[in-house]
């Protein structure tokens, strides 16, 4: 085992009940991957990339006085 993975074990097993269901429940949904409105979002901005709708990071910066 892991030295991270065995540190994770031992905060786990001091956390109340309760918490540790919140936790199972939180790494489900990472599982899970994107739902349905990320994926609209990301194929939304890919969209936007192929039609030439996009800024380079030094343009955005100077744009927001970075």
């Amino acid at each position: 085992m892991s030295a991270v993975l065995k540190e994770v074990e031992d905060i786990v097993r001091r956390l109340p009940t309760e918490k540790v269901k919140l936790l199972v429940e939180y790494a489900h949904g990472l599982d899970d991957g994107f739902s349905p409105e990320e994926i609209a979002e990301i194929q939304a901005g890919k969209a936007d990339i192929a039609r030439g709708e996009w800024v380079g990071w030094d343009d955005l910066k100077r744009e927001l006085n970075l």
